[in-house]
């Protein structure tokens, strides 16, 4: 038996995706119907939870919102119709072979009422037990965002706290232990708190590292109010009509300290695309990471062409830096900072003011 080549499989694939997807998974059709709009999730139902890319014939790409970004059409097949490769790659090639094939049933999402009240009060804990970063106690935290040249914007920022002792739970379930946490309050886009950012950091101010590769130092949790959308830590207010957006804090803080604009981190490339910035604001600059698979590329082009789309005027602006061998995913605006400030200069260039000089 041929091996199962996937790429080949994809190529053959471009331009028929759609029609794949109306034969083998009917729970797309919606989506299909409605193609680059939201709609429900396929899976867990909601009102405007998913969509499909506008290339989604080309690709079968699209995202479920606040979970991530789904590539490509098979990926597509495996999640929605929860199938293994295999059978997703011989479902796919009776399709393009004109024999039958396996048809999933549409899902009807079962309506979940969401009782947030238990995870609302442990958020309100975890929060309300964080001190400020000015406090003595705060000390792993400054000594973090030190080492990253960031201390002065971190310490002047809002919406950031450190809890000196946090359980770590493991992708397993388990504890694995305590430790200090930096806080970010996450806000949606009404600006409602819905989450908290926890990176978790040890007693000298270094990321926690962990033997499993599946448990990170950075850590989203739970969400209450998990149908409203955005994501993202206001670490300055926006008084003006111009603001910025960036997938990390880092980068968020290292772009303020330099240009004194405020810039608010959406977390994930995913969380990128579904911002929404306040109502006042007419410019929106996306200070975009240069990863070497282009997620932060793509995510930052879907979120300029909605924000275009609704009269904003938005620019794209990369770190000039070149990516080292040593960049295993790419470089940012934080990288930047630390390796060549001058490279501000263009964000300078776009705001008219001169950027900070650090020593």
């Amino acid at each position: 038996m041929e091996k199962r080549n996937s790429t080949a499989l994809k190529r053959r694939m471009e331009g028929r995706w759609l029609s794949a997807f109306l034969a083998l998974a009917p729970a797309l059709e919606t989506a299909v119907n409605k193609l680059g709009k939201n709609v429900p999730c396929p899976i867990d139902g909601g009102t405007d939870g998913f969509r499909l890319f506008r290339d989604a014939n080309t690709t079968g790409g699209g995202v479920k919102q606040a979970w991530r970004v789904i590539p490509e059409g098979i990926d597509m097949l495996m999640w929605v119709n929860d199938w293994s490769f295999t059978k997703t790659y011989d479902e796919l090639e009776a399709f393009l072979g004109g024999r039958i094939v396996d048809t999933k049933p549409i899902r009807t999402p079962k309506t979940q009422i969401q009782d947030d009240s238990k995870l609302r009060l442990w958020l309100n804990q975890i929060w309300g037990d964080a001190l400020p970063l000015n406090d003595l106690r705060s000390y792993p935290a400054r000594a973090y965002f030190e080492r990253r040249r960031l201390r002065t914007a971190a310490m002047l920022a809002d919406d950031l706290r450190f809890h000196p002792s946090l359980n770590y739970v493991g992708a397993d379930g388990k504890t694995l232990g305590q430790y200090g946490a930096i806080l970010g309050l996450v806000r949606n886009n009404a600006g409602e708190p819905v989450s908290i950012h926890r990176t978790f950091i040890t007693k000298s101010g270094l990321k926690v590292e962990f033997s499993d590769s599946k448990n990170k130092s950075r850590k989203l949790t739970p969400a209450v109010n998990r149908e409203s959308r955005g994501r993202q830590i206001r670490v300055n207010p926006v008084k003006g009509t111009i603001m910025g957006v960036a997938e990390g804090l880092e980068t968020a803080l290292a772009v303020t300290l330099m240009t004194q604009l405020p810039v608010w981190p959406t977390l994930s490339t995913t969380m990128m695309q579904s911002f929404l910035p306040p109502e006042w604001v007419e410019k929106v600059l996306i200070f975009v990471d240069k990863d070497r698979n282009q997620a932060g590329e793509v995510a930052a082009n879907t979120l300029a062409e909605k924000l275009s789309l609704l009269g904003l005027d938005v620019q794209l602006i990369l770190p000039s830096i070149p990516m080292l061998e040593s960049d295993s995913k790419g470089v940012d605006w934080a990288d930047q900072l630390m390796r060549d400030p001058s490279g501000f200069g263009q964000i300078g260039n776009v705001l008219r003011v001169r950027p900070r000089q650090i020593a």
